[in-house]
């Protein structure tokens, strides 16, 4: 099976499809067998060109933009072109690859695109610091591949050098954090364990349980067994500061796909009682899951609708409340590279308008002097410190305790924020 080949008709199918690009890599991985080595190839060229899809696209514009090629080529050509510049790899070997790829689908498009990779060899890289002259925005939008609405949407809200720290982190490969399940093991195990596999890892420097590892251990026997789990940090961070004490009621609003929960269930020590909700039921198997795996007792998962949780219990039921409230996902783009294509501001609308409504239906579930916990994984102001002074001008019965906005610069850790409410006596 050619791997590049299937590559190609990945990147097509995400970008012309909208499909998801986790969804997509998996499903291949999946459906084919390949060795290690072809897996993490296919797994590079999808990802890698579509992190800098928007940089390619103007590197190889001059040489196609009069053809107009359809566009499983144009992603043929994008994807030799992040071979070339980003990987280093052989010219004569990225050209023939791509003319037999190609040739699969036509003899002159294979010598069309013959044609326009010796001629893009042949020349130097277009400048992009010429943009300069243009404008910020189409330059940091071509330097770090985020389409120009984006870059004045953050702009909106960021200085022009957070935000090209910002774009310029987006780019970069980053590196797994897991969290030690102290429902079955201690760190010290663990970072013995890690040794022994021979696996690097960096401890947090605002997570207590977590660690920052060199490379993946979703095969390992600690993952297997739950000694561990995958969590970003600033994910982690949510639960120790909403930090649930023993024998606590909580209720975890947006809990899919659970790992908050656990680990508040971990700093629980599985006492007291964790209603975790979500609108899918396969999202509640996938939290049964993980539940299952890491020894998690105390949840009880809930198939709901956050907006419709206050029908069924009682005011003043719990001691927390978390809203880890569906968001634009503006934090997370370095994990999710096909996102910064697919959002739009009409979607960041909507998204605000479900936000204020899950404030709004909820506010009361949380017992007086208990805590509202809301976060999000994005950077979007309008989303976090707007949303929550609104939300405060209408409710001045609640006091903030607690906020903080994670900028993916600061930790090199995904974009996110949390806020942690006390609601005081009327």
């Amino acid at each position: 099976m050619n791997v590049r080949k299937l590559a190609v008709d990945a990147i097509d199918k995400i970008m012309i499809n909208n499909a998801y690009s986790n969804i997509v890599v998996n499903d291949v991985l999946n459906k084919y067998e390949l060795s290690n080595e072809d897996r993490g190839l296919f797994t590079n060229l999808v990802y890698g060109t579509l992190q800098h899809l928007l940089t390619i696209e103007y590197y190889i514009e001059p040489f196609i933009a009069k053809k107009k090629p359809k566009h499983w080529v144009r992603y043929l050509l994008y994807m030799s072109v992040y071979q070339l510049v980003y990987l280093k790899s052989a010219e004569y070997a990225v050209v023939n690859e791509a003319t037999s790829i190609a040739r699969l689908k036509d003899k002159q498009i294979a010598s069309f695109v013959n044609g326009v990779l010796r001629n893009f060899l042949r020349n130097p890289l277009k400048d992009i610091e010429e943009l300069r002259k243009v404008g910020e925005v189409e330059y940091l939008s071509v330097k770090y591949s985020h389409p120009d609405w984006l870059v004045a949407f953050f702009l909106k809200d960021y200085s022009f050098e957070t935000v090209e720290n910002i774009l310029k982190e987006n780019i970069l490969e980053k590196k797994d954090a897991i969290r030690v399940n102290t429902l079955k093991t201690t760190k010290s195990e663990v970072k013995f364990l890690l040794d022994n596999l021979g696996i690097k890892y960096t401890e947090s420097e605002i997570a207590k349980d977590a660690l920052v590892v060199e490379a993946s251990v979703v095969n390992t026997e600690l993952f297997k067994d739950g000694l561990i789990t995958v969590q970003d940090i600033s994910s982690q961070l949510t639960s120790l500061i909403c930090d649930p004490q023993e024998n606590s009621s909580v209720l975890d609003l947006c809990s899919a796909p659970g790992g908050k929960v656990a680990y508040m269930s971990a700093l629980m020590k599985n006492t007291g009682v964790i209603y975790a909700c979500d609108i899918y039921q396969h999202k509640i198997k996938l939290m049964n899951d993980l539940f299952n795996r890491l020894g998690v007792k105390n949840v009880k998962p809930q198939l709901i609708d956050a907006r419709m949780v206050h029908k069924h219990v009682k005011e003043g039921c719990f001691d927390y409340v978390l809203a880890d409230a569906p968001c634009s996902g503006l934090g997370v783009i370095s994990h999710k590279v096909d996102l910064k294509y697919r959002i739009s501001l009409d979607a960041i609308d909507n998204i605000l308008a479900l936000q204020e409504e899950i404030l709004e239906t909820t506010w009361k579930l949380v017992k007086v002097n208990g805590y509202y916990v809301y976060s999000t994984c994005t950077i979007n102001k309008d989303e976090n410190e707007y949303m929550i002074k609104k939300f405060l001008k209408k409710h001045p019965n609640f006091e903030v305790v607690y906020e903080k906005q994670i900028l993916p610069t600061d930790y090199h850790t995904d974009g996110f924020y949390i806020c942690k409410m006390r609601r005081n006596n009327e």
